[in-house]
């Protein structure tokens, strides 16, 4: 067999911009004013060729057959913007900002190719100040904020477009066939949110020590996402402009340089994000999401049911929760009597029988916070360089837990203590696993497995040597660096996970020499 493809691609991308400068005594203004056109195209050809004579006859001309009719496609996809910015200093303590951009798209539908984005922004570097001046401890003091308007696009080229293919294995009286391949959307337009930000910088000591924290809040309208058809359409879902999203988040980076003389040179760093995401508006594109969902599980029975693939929870969509939600059924824990698990549904009833259709926010995989820290330090032609990360306040779903604990199948896998001692077996006793006889039967989504999900992560470290220049200098070196370089170190989480082979347990160390003539 050979197989044999050729295709070609381009890429046009021009931009021709006017700027206009000017300084007037104390006041700076910078204008600029440029447009952009963008246009890419692809195309590329593939055939399947079987029954070559051997040797060095290869080409597909000295083939028996060709297995499959040779297919092939092409793409393009055009994008033209206009901007316009503009920028105002004053003394370099008072500063401002304006853009305005007009862009054009040929992947959104034939009525909605142009939007207007915008933003506008304003600070002032108060260490720049007279009053400021007069003391040597805040080196930078900075206020700033914006707001503005961006857009984005998050699918295909094509998902604006009705799309027809060749029917190219019949050959019928008129000619080829065609059917329509995808239902396109001619009113899909521009994924916008608005944000606003805000923040400021503090540095004191001629910056030995550095603060700098952000704010945001981004609301998200006309969210891209997939609409459900019914079936009767022959599709199962096109694109469509629905749902609001909003984000609420800070951002906090520290800098410390503590020692610094002729040889030493000592500094830590840390930083700090959070980010709370919540639907504010559900679409029917989502309900009909979750009714998927539901669908799933319509031929699951959570009485007899081994099949693991129900075991794992899905993402469903609530107003007023996060993207990130984790749904299941909210779990009261093992009952002492029977070993069978009891649930409350959203209406607050309580309930022995699992249903996905009662099934609610049980928790976040998204942490409260997350970040890194570390220090950097060197010593004449020493230096080392350390990265720790971590995350706190997120939930996580045990899956591990469920399928080879509680619906472990003993036959076939490893087991620990756990299976035996942490099982109900007879009334009375307080568990948090079900009954040990029920252990091939699928548990389903449920809040007794959500778990915070706390880590610490030593990440990386390097150590390394350069060699003194004097020394190099009589082998024509002009830099000669040895590295030694480690990454996960250690892993500590608040979820016990399983030790073997694969991430966070593989450890690996790297040596390096690096040598410039």
């Amino acid at each position: 067999d050979k197989s044999t493809s050729s295709g070609d691609s381009h890429i046009i991308d021009g931009t021709l911009q006017l700027m206009y400068n000017r300084t007037l005594k104390s006041h700076n203004i910078n204008l600029n004013l440029s447009t952009n056109v963008r246009m890419t195209g692809s195309s590329m050809e593939y055939a399947d060729y079987r029954g070559f004579p051997g040797g060095d006859l290869t080409s597909s001309n000295y083939a028996a057959e060709i297995v499959d009719k040779p297919t092939a496609n092409d793409s393009k996809t055009h994008l033209a913007g206009f901007l316009l910015t503009g920028n105002y200093m004053w003394r370099n303590m008072v500063f401002a900002d304006l853009t305005g951009r007009l862009d054009g798209s040929s992947e959104f539908g034939s009525d909605r190719r142009w939007s207007m984005f915008w933003a506008a922004g304003a600070g002032v570097n108060l260490h720049n100040c007279g009053f400021m001046k007069r003391q040597d401890v805040v080196s930078t003091l900075k206020i700033r904020g914006s707001y503005g308007l961006t857009g984005k696009t998050n699918f295909s080229q094509y998902a604006a477009r009705n799309l027809y293919q060749l029917e190219t294995g019949s050959w019928f009286p008129t000619g080829y066939g065609v059917f329509l391949s995808q239902m396109g959307n001619p009113d899909l337009k521009w994924e916008k949110t608005y944000q606003l930000d805000y923040g400021a910088e503090l540095g004191l000591w001629e910056d030995r020590v550095y603060i700098k924290a952000s704010m945001y809040n981004q609301r998200t309208v006309d969210l891209i996402t997939d609409f459900a058809l019914p079936s009767s359409t022959g599709f199962s879902s096109y694109k469509e402009n629905m749902g609001v999203v909003r984000n609420v988040g800070t951002e906090i980076d520290v800098r410390v340089r503590v020692y610094q003389d002729k040889d030493w040179y000592v500094n830590v760093f840390g930083n700090f994000a959070r980010n709370r995401n919540t639907v504010e508006e559900i679409s029917e594109a989502m309900e009909a999401y979750n009714k998927r969902v539901e669908e799933i599980f319509s031929d699951f029975d959570p009485g007899s049911t081994s099949d693991k693939a129900y075991s794992k929870p899905y993402l469903k969509y609530y107003e007023g929760a996060s993207m990130t939600a984790i749904a299941g059924m909210k779990s009261l824990g093992i009952s002492p009597s029977n070993g069978k698990e009891i649930y409350l549904k959203p209406n607050g009833e309580v309930t022995d029988e699992w249903s996905a259709e009662d099934w609610t926010v049980i928790g976040d995989t998204a942490p409260k916070g997350q970040g890194s820290f570390g220090f950097t330090a060197s010593y004449r032609q020493w230096s080392l360089f350390t990265s720790f990360m971590y995350r706190f306040g997120g939930d996580a779903y045990n899956s591990t837990l469920v399928d080879y604990v509680e619906n472990v199948d003993l036959a076939a896998e490893n087991v620990d203590r756990r299976v035996l001692l942490d099982r109900w077996q007879k009334p009375g006793d307080v568990t948090t696993m079900k009954d040990i006889r029920d252990r091939n039967i699928t548990t389903g989504a449920t809040s007794r497995f959500v778990q915070k999900d706390n880590t610490l992560q030593f990440s990386s470290v390097t150590l390394s040597y350069d060699f003194r220049t004097a020394l190099l200098k009589k082998a024509h070196i002009s830099m000669c660096r040895l590295s030694l370089v480690a990454n996960d170190i250690f892993y500590l989480s608040s979820i016990r996970r399983e030790r073997g082979l694969d991430y966070p347990f593989a450890r690996t160390f790297s040596f390096s020499l690096n040598i410039s003539f």
